[in-house]
């Protein structure tokens, strides 16, 4: 055997993000709300940028507060009426099962099976947004490992609202903190362990124990206090909050009108007392720290500008192929990929990908996420593409005037949208009963 060494030279090429880019995804990704909060958090810490402020908005915020309570009161919700998720998503009333559904249906690469557990979980949470079943008999009854079935409530845990599906107050705050990024050091371990004593007021004891000042104990303490001890509080709250969409499109004139909504974004501008000093100022130190935040300011301008031209073409391009959506609504919705307007703005399916990410557009038709213009499609005998969205539209059709004593069984289905043209397969007629919230045959059998 060889085991001589030897000097290769090998040519790559790699893509280097610059600070430009980094600043350009960075805010290309976030909500007209969330870049709201950025700016001015950029604002607080970099004393050369400067807001002026477009219009004044007021904003009521429900805090939650860390008391005492059973949390894990309530009643499984076992609701079985079907749901269209188009528009869920555009209802100011949407209800915790249908929230939970949406997002298990966009959820891709788990099995069939792994899906019916998590729908068993959903259906399992208490008012609360509490987990009130057994997650190891759970496992049991379908067939699998302990460790499956917790990993299966992880995904579910990972859903909106932060907290869901918890199975204590305790678990419910953990996940909280996990997603945020800046939680104070010890808020996981003094929710997992502490709780009594903070709800105690016991900061100097834990203070002592953990070898920290009472105003860090104070500090993690004001912090839990802001979490939500119940989850679905964050959807009721937005079934009562405006929604601030990021793109508006008006018809003008019989013309198609597209707007990036900066209306209340506060407009930046760069402090003229330092621009003068970093000119003026001898001292190298003061002057680097001046230019580095200079630089910073012209990158979080450029990002924006920049964020706005990639909404407006990508917006452009989505309304040129669903044009007709806004004369005819969801029916009339043609499939659409991110890779499709990729190739037509001249960009990367990730960046299309953070340009739809939170982005909410209001039409004629109300506001709608923009990602709800991106639909799948089944190709037809003519060789063109149905939407999923129109092929549900005939599923849910079919079933609604089907005979309640003898069901239409899933290859039925697919029969007949075959014997219409539409190329479907039985296990997708199913996968799409189920997005639509609809049961099977045998459960929908009975005599009139």
């Amino acid at each position: 055997m060889d085991m001589s060494m030897h000097l290769q030279q090998k040519l790559e090429a790699k893509l280097v993000l610059t600070p430009q880019l980094k600043q350009s995804l960075e805010v290309l990704k976030l909500s007209v709300e969330e870049l709201e909060s950025y700016i001015r958090e950029e604002a607080n810490s970099n004393p050369l940028i400067e807001l002026k402020e477009q219009i004044t908005t007021e904003r009521t915020i429900d805090m939650a507060r860390l008391h005492d309570g059973d949390f894990a009161r309530g009643s499984i919700s076992t609701g079985e009426e079907p749901f269209d998720v188009f528009n869920q998503i555009a209802s100011p009333e949407v209800s915790l099962e249908q929230y939970l559904m949406e997002q298990l249906a966009m959820e891709k690469g788990l099995a069939r099976s792994e899906k019916e557990v998590l729908l068993y979980f959903i259906r399992s949470l208490n008012d609360s947004g509490y987990l009130i079943c057994d997650v190891e008999e759970v496992a049991l009854q379908y067939g699998l490992e302990v460790d499956d079935g917790e990993r299966l409530l992880k995904i579910l845990q990972n859903f909106e609202p932060t907290g869901i599906a918890a199975r204590s107050l305790s678990e419910c705050l953990l996940i909280q903190i996990q997603h945020h990024k800046n939680a104070p050091p010890l808020a996981a371990e003094f929710a997992e362990k502490h709780l009594e004593d903070l709800a105690d007021r016991q900061f100097q004891l834990l203070a002592d124990t953990y070898e920290i000042t009472t105003e860090e104990v104070q500090t993690i303490f004001s912090y839990i206090q802001q979490l939500h001890p119940r989850p679905v509080i964050e959807i009721e709250n937005r079934q009562t909050e405006y929604i601030i969409p990021d793109i508006i499109v008006e018809i003008l004139n019989g013309e198609m009108a597209i707007r990036i909504n900066d209306g209340f974004l506060p407009q930046i501008s760069i402090n003229t007392y330092y621009e003068e000093l970093l000119r003026i100022n001898k001292d190298a130190e003061v002057n680097n720290y001046l230019k580095t935040k200079l630089s910073d300011a012209l990158l979080l301008m450029k990002g924006i500008e920049q964020r706005h031209e990639t909404l407006y073409k990508v917006t452009s391009i989505v309304l040129q192929r669903q044009k007709d959506f806004l004369k005819d609504g969801k029916k009339a919705l043609k499939p659409l990929r991110l890779k499709d307007v990729a190739e037509l703005v001249e960009l990367h399916e990730s960046t299309i990908s953070r340009a739809i990410h939170d982005k909410c557009i209001q039409t004629p038709k109300g506001i709608f996420p923009l990602k709800a213009f991106f639909v799948r499609g089944i190709k037809t005998e003519s060789g063109e593409a149905a939407s999923t969205i129109l092929i549900k539209e005939k599923i849910k059709a079919i079933i609604e005037g089907e005979d309640l004593r003898k069901p239409l069984s899933d290859q039925k289905i697919a029969n007949i949208l075959m014997a219409e043209g539409i190329q479907i397969a039985r296990r997708t007629v199913a996968k799409y009963r189920e997005e639509l919230g609809i049961m099977q045959s045998t459960k929908r059998s009975r005599k009139k």
